[in-house]
């Protein structure tokens, strides 16, 4: 009786042990099940109602599969409705989203939810992370917060990626929710800028908003040397797995801002690099899809309302050409937008307009380095005019290598981070933005090159959401205060 009562306890002790361990495992499962979405109003939240237009699409499907470039750049209802007119009836389904999440999130689940007759159409951009296998389970929890039970459209591997990631998640939604505001969106960064076909459309795109017409952070260059051995025996499967499925992998381009790619590239020669390594038809000419600056809107691949149209339609021609239908696809076609000239207006802290160097051209000042007095000060206000004069910019060099220099104030003249531009600015630990919209300064990837990793960015208080949420300094966010 007493060996019964020792080996009881020994179970019960067990039993107590697991559930002690268990419980706090528990408790975050419940805490992220049971809330509220708090991502469905921002960027992210629009990837489950992709999910569901694809699910709930009838008849056999074309399914446009990338980055921000297709939500940018395609109009699946014009499609649709031109496929439509020429006789071949296809559900047109927008399945490209953020970059961020990667081009394999939005890939594994199209091939999984194709089925018999479909055509999955590949756009990807030209960098490295979108032309990789890259999977980030963080942002994916983001995209899945709308409904998570989409969790189970996601292959067993990167189901374990999402698993170990979960925790985070909850305590980030758990923030959110105690302080009463989901996470907010930015911008044209928004689930309420797509309409109901998942088309961005619900956010006028007029024109081209970009200093100088292109990203200088973030040049194109035509290199088949950023398909990895990884991602092209990948992209190579999923054509297979489709095949076998009586369903298509094709192979399209995004579109591609002229003035951003590099001088040598050699478009002829990277499609002829770009169809020998992929088992599947590339079905577009990509001097089709180098487009004029004056399509794009806010990034080198994202197109403006009128550009979309036009990635349509050259879309659609490819399509029906692939399938072998002549007919005339009648539209009519925008004009390209002009935008309008850039204007700096009012004054702003000019104190230290003798620390800098300048150049002028086209009737505005571009801040070129430092004086002696600049090279010796420790905090320094980047001039908004010198004599009646605006400042617009400043070379990437201007700070670069100052390492005395510990803050730096970044007014609302200036609408451009240039990559590395504070490199070798040891000392720096503040940069100061005078900017009220995200939109209004543009970022690229290598902000914080070459610095401290004390270095934090401020913005104005009532900015912060809107920072910490866009899709270009949203990067940074762990690193974005207010002031």
């Amino acid at each position: 009786m007493a060996t019964l009562k020792r080996s009881g306890c020994a179970i019960f002790a067990v039993i107590f042990a697991l559930v002690c361990v268990l419980m706090p495992f528990l408790g975050v499962f419940l805490v992220g099940v049971c809330l509220p979405s708090q991502f469905s109003l921002t960027w992210y939240g629009e990837y489950g109602r992709m999910y569901d237009n694809i699910r709930e699409a009838e008849g056999n499907r074309i399914i446009v599969v990338g980055n921000s470039n297709i939500a940018f750049g395609v109009d699946s209802a014009l499609a649709e409705e031109l496929l439509k007119a020429g006789g071949l009836d296809y559900s047109v389904c927008n399945f490209g989203l953020y970059g961020s999440l990667g081009t394999k999130m939005m890939l594994d689940v199209a091939i999984k939810e194709a089925r018999r007759g479909d055509v999955v159409v590949l756009a990807t951009e030209f960098s490295s992370q979108s032309l990789s296998t890259y999977f980030s389970p963080v942002e994916a929890w983001y995209a899945l917060d709308y409904d998570l039970s989409m969790f189970l459209s996601f292959p067993e591997e990167q189901r374990g990626a999402l698993a170990g990631a979960f925790a985070g998640y909850v305590a980030e939604k758990y923030g959110y929710y105690s302080s009463g505001s989901p996470a907010q969106p930015s911008g044209i960064y928004a689930a309420s800028s797509f309409d109901e076909h998942c088309d961005l459309k619900n956010f006028n795109r007029e024109y081209n908003i970009m200093s100088g017409g292109y990203d200088a952070n973030n040049p194109i260059s035509l290199d088949g040397g950023l398909f990895t051995a990884d991602f092209v025996g990948y992209v190579n499967d999923c054509s297979a797995y489709l095949s076998g499925k009586g369903a298509s992998l094709w192979l399209s381009f995004p579109p591609i801002n002229a003035s951003a790619l590099t001088s040598d590239y050699d478009a002829a020669g990277f499609q002829h690099e770009v169809i020998s390594l992929f088992d599947c038809p590339v079905i577009s000419d990509i001097d089709d899809y180098i487009m004029d600056e004056g399509w794009f809107y806010d990034s080198n691949f994202h197109l403006n309302s009128a550009g979309m149209t036009m990635r349509t339609v050259q879309l659609v021609n490819d399509i029906k050409n692939q399938l072998g239908n002549t007919t005339k696809t009648e539209i009519v076609l925008p004009n390209m937008p002009v935008a309008p000239d850039e204007s700096v207006e009012g004054d702003g802290d000019n104190t230290d307009k003798d620390c800098f160097t300048y150049e002028l051209e086209d009737g505005r000042y571009t801040v070129t380095g430092l004086t002696d007095e600049g090279r010796a000060a420790t905090e320094l206000v980047l001039p908004y005019q010198v004599d009646g004069i605006y400042i617009t910019a400043f070379t990437a060099d201007v700070f670069a290598g100052h390492k005395s220099l510990t803050s730096v104030t970044i007014q609302d003249n200036i609408s451009a981070l240039p990559d590395g531009c504070f490199s070798g600015s040891t000392a720096l630990r503040s940069i100061y933005l005078g900017h009220g919209d995200p939109a209004d300064i543009s970022v690229g990837y290598g902000l914080f090159d070459g610095t401290s990793s004390a270095l934090k960015v401020y913005v104005p208080e009532d900015a912060l959401a809107s920072f910490t949420n866009n899709y270009f300094w949203g990067r940074y966010a762990d690193r974005i205060k207010a002031y």
